[in-house]
């Protein structure tokens, strides 16, 4: 019975034993972790040139297992919370006094892409577990299984550029006045007030120009913006120095304000003219005068005129007072012949009077 005894008081005490030495290693692991609590911290950056927009966005801590220690506030989901603009957040305290490997993955909720937005669709895996020393350990990889040093969401917004198809080009239209014997080439510059701003396909340093042959139509074209702002633009036509034309002045000025809309720029055309009177299309007239002189319509004071001027300058060769078309020369040349021809059969006449007189003498 005393062996018995002696065993039986061996195994308690040395239960007792390994207990005791069980309660001094954890205990002070569990102290240190309810006292060392794990946070995460969370981190946001959100770019954009906008003052305006939405600049908040959601995020979710799950556990991959139930029971796993989470933050207060937690649902079935997770714990779900939010960020905004460059911003970040602690997500604890999270006690991690078991001896436990836990697992969670973090990731942004993004329920509806909104136009213009770029989001960050990292997930992170992170896991946590309690050393034997109390220490309270974890580590983060990104969606490819590589380390990540920081649990960071990228997120920007920048609206999508204009669209060049709704955008108004208003054409050049040249009209020419007189009756220039072939029609004219005109030049016309569209010029923008800062080089940098966009331009149409086929512009050099903010500025291109179109050419327009005689009395037509021509277009710059359209382009994008990327950015909101007021642009300004200049329409204008070359004075090229043809012979006989009047160039006309007139200087057009485009005003393009664009704004965001809803994740799109969208563009507001204006355009004025030197007035400040807004128009619908760039006008411009020149007009043509003979670089010899004189009025169209021929005849009328001045410098002389009629049909005996037109005799006159044409037998010498002498510009005469308005603009000579291929008709105009014509009549002028017929007319002369007649006159001439006239004072040859006047002078025959004359003379075949003055014979018979002569004969009528000589008879008697």
């Amino acid at each position: 019975m005393r062996g018995l005894l002696k065993t039986k008081l061996k195994r308690v005490l040395g239960t007792a034993i390994a207990l005791a030495i069980t309660l001094i290693t954890i205990a002070p692991a569990a102290a240190y972790a309810a006292e060392n609590p794990l946070m995460f911290t969370v981190n946001q950056s959100f770019i954009t040139t906008s003052d305006t927009v939405d600049a908040t966005f959601k995020y979710r801590l799950t556990p991959l297992e139930t029971g796993w220690p989470m933050p207060e506030g937690s649902t079935a989901e997770g714990y779900t919370f939010t960020l905004e603009g460059d911003d970040s957040v602690q997500l604890g305290p999270l006690d991690f006094s078991k001896q436990s490997i836990c697992k969670y993955e973090l990731s942004q909720v993004i329920e509806k892409e909104k136009q213009g937005y770029t989001y960050d669709k990292q997930t992170y895996m992170i896991e946590v577990w309690g050393s034997p020393d109390g220490r309270v350990e974890y580590a983060i990889n990104n969606r490819d299984g590589t380390k990540s040093e920081l649990l960071l969401f990228e997120n920007s917004y920048k609206p999508l550029p204009s669209d060049p198809k709704l955008m108004t080009d208003p054409p050049v239209k040249k009209t020419v006045s007189g009756n220039p014997e072939k029609p004219g080439t005109f030049t016309f510059r569209l010029e923008a007030r800062d080089p940098s701003w966009p331009m149409p396909e086929g512009s050099l340093g903010g500025v291109k120009t179109i050419t327009v042959k005689g009395s037509g139509k021509g277009e710059f074209g359209t382009w994008s913006y990327a950015q909101p702002g007021t642009y300004y633009y200049t329409v204008s036509e070359v004075n090229a120095g043809e012979n006989g034309y009047t160039y006309d002045t007139e200087v057009y000025t485009i005003i393009d304000t664009v704004a965001d809309k809803n994740g799109r720029l969208a563009l507001s055309r204006v355009v004025t003219n030197h007035a400040n009177k807004k128009v619908s299309s760039l006008t411009f007239i020149n007009k043509f005068s003979s670089p010899l002189g004189g009025s169209p319509g021929g005849g009328g004071g001045g410098g002389g005129g009629g049909i005996g001027s037109d005799i006159a300058n044409s037998l010498t060769g002498k510009p005469g007072d308005g603009p000579k078309t291929g008709d105009d020369t014509n009549i002028t040349l017929y007319i002369v012949l007649i006159v001439i021809g006239g004072a040859v059969a006047a002078g025959s006449g004359i003379y075949l009077a003055a014979a018979g007189r002569k004969r009528k003498k000589e008879g008697r």
